[in-house]
């Protein structure tokens, strides 16, 4: 079958489609990280499965480059609050719990197939209470956040808002996670923030 016939895909380094993605698209084609992205005008549906170990950015890469115009839905084993921002921030078009009822699904797929974007409402509701003022953003980007820190903490930064953990920091730069944490609590004494959401959103801003 045609590339240009199939209108979803589930990608997934291992872990078969989810019963709930079966239930809504029967027609739905598992892919891996072996698949030839060959169609660059593929503009249907790829419900990718994120997993551990490299930020979202990494893991999207050859996808979003194979199949630019694609419409990415995110989905997480355990969805939290700066792995949705990393999401978003490229680009992706939904971000959801990989075990979702197929009800949820359903409009995930019906909201993102119409062009539309969709973050459940936990996740939106979590993130908008811990969201700088939009005014403190600004004051905060004005005067170059990044400015006040030294080098390793600009790295620091940047890794938090893409979303990675303490962990995969550590074995990124090379250092220990009590360092790391260190780094984390002088940024945010520094930028007089309270989260890494903070942080994050304000990385993000810039």
């Amino acid at each position: 079958m045609a590339v240009k016939e199939i209108s979803s895909y589930f990608y997934s380094r291992g872990q078969r489609v989810p019963q709930g993605l079966e239930e809504i698209d029967p027609s739905i084609v598992s892919i891996g990280p072996d698949f030839q992205l060959h169609d660059a005008e593929f503009s249907g549906l790829v419900w990718f499965h994120l997993t551990a170990g490299s930020t979202i950015a990494a893991q999207t890469e050859k996808l979003r480059a194979g199949w630019p115009k694609a419409k990415l839905v995110m989905m997480s084993d355990l969805p939290n609050d700066l792995e949705a921002l990393a999401a978003f921030s490229i680009l992706a078009k939904a971000y959801c719990n990989t075990h979702a009822a197929p009800e949820v699904l359903r409009n995930v797929s019906g909201v993102v197939s119409q062009g539309g974007i969709w973050i459940g409402e936990s996740i939106m509701s979590r993130l908008l209470a811990q969201q700088i003022p939009h005014v403190q953003i600004e004051q905060q980007v004005s005067a170059r956040w990044d400015d006040v820190l030294t080098l390793r903490e600009k790295e620091v930064a940047i890794l938090v808002a893409d979303g990675m953990q303490n962990r995969q920091i550590a074995e990124q730069m090379a250092i220990t996670e009590r360092t790391v944490k260190a780094h984390i609590g002088s940024i945010l004494e520094k930028l007089q923030l309270k989260s890494r959401l903070q942080l994050a959103l304000l990385v993000k801003e810039s």
